[in-house]
């Protein structure tokens, strides 16, 4: 385990980009993952089902200070839609660790931006995306 010291310097860090090309596959497990039950999807997933939040979660590698983690909630902006045979790049940051301690026990509010840019660079969506680190 990582010391609270050692997380909070990782602050900026910025994690490898990771690229997807979309393809149907990838259109029918987000279907499938938010219950698109609709028949005429089952073959062939629209391409305007698909999320940018499929693909947060790629984050820089750290260890947590404390031994709990619980979603903490998520801030998403899409500005495009992602389309089937679109090339996305995934680029995330650890945006900020905030101590939330109390008397309830050690917490700390750890924060992940991500920026998503199709093939042309132009951002499609960004996320700040938290967890809440429990000891």
């Amino acid at each position: 385990m990582a010391s609270v010291e050692e997380l909070k310097a990782l602050v900026g860090s910025k994690g490898e980009p990771t690229v997807y090309q979309i393809d149907p596959s990838m259109l029918r497990l987000y279907a499938d993952t938010i219950g698109e039950k609709n028949p005429k999807w089952q073959q062939y997933v629209h391409p305007g089902l698909l999320a940018a939040a499929m693909f947060m979660g790629q984050g820089v590698p750290m260890q947590f200070p404390y031994p709990g983690i619980v979603d903490a909630g998520l801030e998403l902006q899409i500005f495009k839609p992602i389309k089937l045979g679109d090339t996305i790049t995934i680029t995330n940051e650890l945006f900020s660790v905030e101590d939330k301690s109390s008397e309830k026990g050690k917490r700390l509010l750890i924060s992940m931006k991500s920026n998503i840019k199709n093939q042309n660079g132009e951002e499609v969506a960004a996320s700040i995306g938290r967890v809440m680190n429990l000891g």
